[in-house]
């Protein structure tokens, strides 16, 4: 059987977070990641718990940015046409 890495289970970890979190979690979802990292082998320190968050907020951004990718794109509103100016009446 072949071992998979830390690194590897990390990876889907985050993965699987972000995409069923549609990009948005809170505290206690945030707490449930660091357990379920624990589970995984990482030691939860301040040190692992900003490099996930670092990793989240990067998986979120990209997760977010194929989102918006798959979206169709907004129809840009017409530019209203500017009112003629006036012309002065020209004096002698």
């Amino acid at each position: 059987m072949a071992t998979t890495s830390l690194l590897s289970k990390v990876f889907a970890l985050v993965e699987k977070f972000v995409t069923s979190k549609k990009g948005c979690w809170d505290h206690s979802q945030w707490e449930e990641f660091l357990a379920s990292a624990a589970k995984i082998g990482v030691t939860i320190d301040d040190e692992s718990k900003r490099t996930l968050g670092n990793m989240l907020e990067s998986a979120k951004f990209f997760y977010c940015c194929a989102a918006a990718c798959d979206a169709p794109a907004p129809k840009k509103a017409s530019a209203k046409a500017k009112p003629k100016a006036k012309s002065k009446p020209k004096t002698k």
